[in-house]
């Protein structure tokens, strides 16, 4: 009986059959290395479509129209006409004949508005949209009128406190030079008197919310009150809104006083608001300098 190939292998010594699974393995190595010579000398042929859309793209971007909202390069070609030209005072017209970009134009005026000078032709270098062509295209052009040495700068003039102030005719601005009054304790004061139509006394000025006492103090030699600055009200014209608006009378003694006026036609004299309900004489006392019949 023929032996089986299978059998014929077994037969061989052991260094034998590794030579020839060595030899097989040598052989596939060899077969697939010049496979794939090919790939590795020259790399596969593109498709065809993507050959044509990659000609397609070129031809786009070699004849695309320029976007006219696009800006031009820095360093393209230069059309500006050059003029000697002050970087202060020069306006967005102007440097756009220079052929300044609009973004740089609206760069250097927005530092104008907000108070930058330029005092020397250095001075436009941190304009960070200016490139270093178009500074070296402009600088032999510079012509700064304006020096360091020409705005000096000046301390603001001093002004001495005011020896007195009339609280029924002085502003804001004239009581926060008085020691110890700011801003909003003058502004205060200023709402209060309107509130009442003027002060009477100093004592009032302890009526407004938070108003130091050693300010009142310190302060109430040299504000001084006249009586003739305040503005009185009609006691017989008056209507409701404006008596009820004093901080002395309120709603309910407002309309007291127009029932009480309409019973007697017209008030004949001040001290009849004494007969008014819920009028006493404490009241009576603050509210009455504040009138007048007529």
């Amino acid at each position: 009986m023929q032996q089986k190939w299978w059998q014929s292998y077994i037969q061989f010594h052991a260094k034998e059959r590794l030579g020839i699974v060595a030899l097989t393995a040598l052989l596939l190595l060899l077969i697939i290395f010049y496979s794939t010579i090919p790939y590795w000398i020259h790399p596969p042929a593109e498709h065809p479509y993507e050959q044509l859309a990659a000609a397609f793209r070129s031809y786009i971007e070699t004849h695309r129209l320029p976007d006219p909202q696009e800006e031009p390069p820095a360093d393209s070609i230069f059309t500006g006409t050059m003029f000697p030209f002050d970087p202060n005072t020069l306006d967005s017209g102007g440097f756009a004949r220079l052929g300044l970009r609009p973004k740089t134009i609206h760069l250097l005026l927005n530092w104008r508005k907000k108070g930058k000078q330029f005092y020397e032709k250095e001075d436009l270098k941190p304009l960070y949209t200016l490139k270093e062509a178009e500074y070296n295209r402009l600088a032999p052009y510079i012509r700064i009128q304006i020096s360091r040495e020409q705005k000096p700068f000046h301390f603001p003039a001093y002004e001495a406190p005011p020896a007195s102030v009339d609280l029924n005719r002085t502003d804001s601005a004239t009581l926060v030079r008085l020691r110890g009054i700011g801003p909003t304790l003058a502004s205060k004061i200023i709402k209060k008197r309107n509130a009442l139509g003027g002060f009477l006394k100093h004592e009032q000025l302890n009526e407004i919310y938070h108003f130091p006492d050693t300010t009142f103090a310190m302060l109430r030699e040299k504000l001084l009150i006249d009586p003739a600055g305040v503005k009185k009200i009609s006691l017989n014209e008056a209507g409701a809104e404006i008596l009820q608006s004093h901080p002395y009378i309120g709603e309910k003694l407002a309309r007291n006083i127009i029932i009480y006026r309409e019973g007697l036609k017209s008030f004949q004299n001040i001290n009849q608001l004494r007969q008014v309900p819920l009028m006493n004489e404490e009241i009576y006392r603050k509210i009455a300098p504040y009138f007048t019949l007529y």
